[in-house]
């Protein structure tokens, strides 16, 4: 028969083996370099389908991008500096900082295509009784279509952090 104290150690071996692995929301990133993320990656990757990491990997991205409009000029940079800012927080964060920060690159182009799109029809207005030039119809019309498909984008994504939002609260509760 085994004794009380190793009985004890078997038992508590046996409750840890059997915890619950974390969700993938409360994993914590490990981002301390390009390589220490790269297995981190590679780690969820093994654990979880490509589909539960897809706002994952949207939300790594999107800190690059935002780095970038933040002048950093070398993809090694974007690279750090999303790796800066993922570091030591959970998934659910770092989806959410890089959500917001793809709402904050959308806002950013629907107000650049709204300055041209103003330009060119300012053109047209004074253009008209000549008869507009085709390519600045052209360009009224792509610019349109582009506001739309960032209009829609943008909605989308709000979406994305309006629910982002609720699962923080849920998980709070």
């Amino acid at each position: 028969m085994l004794p009380i104290r190793h009985l004890s150690l078997f038992i508590l071996a046996f409750i840890a083996g059997c915890a619950k692995p974390a969700d993938l929301p409360d994993i914590i990133v490990s981002a301390a370099s390009p390589a220490d993320f790269a297995r981190f990656r590679a780690d969820l990757g093994a654990r979880f389908a490509p589909e539960q990491l897809k706002d994952f990997d949207t939300a790594t991205q999107e800190l690059q991008l935002d780095a970038m409009n933040r002048d950093i000029p070398t993809a090694e940079g974007r690279e750090a500096d999303m790796l800066r800012v993922a570091h030591g927080k959970t998934v659910h964060a770092v989806v959410r900082l890089g959500w917001q920060a793809r709402k904050a690159r959308f806002l950013r182009e629907i107000a650049e295509l709204d300055r041209m799109l103003k330009h060119d029809l300012e053109l047209q207005a004074q253009t008209a009784a000549a008869g507009t030039p085709p390519t600045v119809t052209q360009r009224i019309g792509s610019e349109r279509e582009v506001l739309a498909q960032l209009h829609r984008k943008l909605a989308e994504t709000e979406t994305r952090l309006a629910t982002l939002q609720s699962d923080t609260k849920e998980q709070r509760s």
